[in-house]
């Protein structure tokens, strides 16, 4: 539900503003959403998650997504100031975020990670990730858009 929800905000929102010659404001709001990244680290909490919560997963789940908010962080920063590196930093983000993503669905899935009690993060799976699958799609989108070159 998340996954559609978010899309169709995008749709609604964020195409319109795409189509318009604002690059570096579409950037920053969908860099700003990735920069709460550092929230998976309660996964090292004592009681946040299942003790049978595989510890390397907890490890790649928590340590990539703050590796992820860090470049998001420092995209923004160099992109609010105009550093002519920013794109350079968005486009890598954007690809560390992207495997990041990938590799930790497809072992949690294998993990099979759902089947677990999750606490608070539940609300992260269900709510963020989705959110961040949008975001990441419109990010691209915009690094690849042709009136953007």
């Amino acid at each position: 539900m998340s996954l559609l929800v978010f899309f169709l905000v995008a749709q609604w929102y964020l195409v319109p503003q795409i189509r318009k010659d604002n690059k570096v404001q579409i950037l920053s709001f969908l860099l700003l959403i990735n920069v709460f990244r550092y929230l998976p680290l309660s996964l090292f909490m004592p009681g946040q998650v299942s003790v049978n919560f595989p510890h390397y997963l907890k490890e790649m789940v928590a340590y990539g997504d703050f590796t992820s908010a860090l470049l998001a962080l420092l995209a923004l920063i160099l992109l609010k100031k105009g550093n002519k590196s920013a794109n350079a930093f968005v486009w890598l983000f954007s690809f560390f975020s992207v495997v990041d993503l990938i590799i930790v669905l497809i072992l949690a899935i294998k993990e099979k990670v759902y089947e677990l009690p999750l606490g608070a993060n539940y609300f992260t799976i269900s709510v963020y990730v989705p959110l961040l699958i949008i975001t990441q799609f419109y990010l691209l989108k915009t690094l690849t858009n042709k009136a953007y070159q």
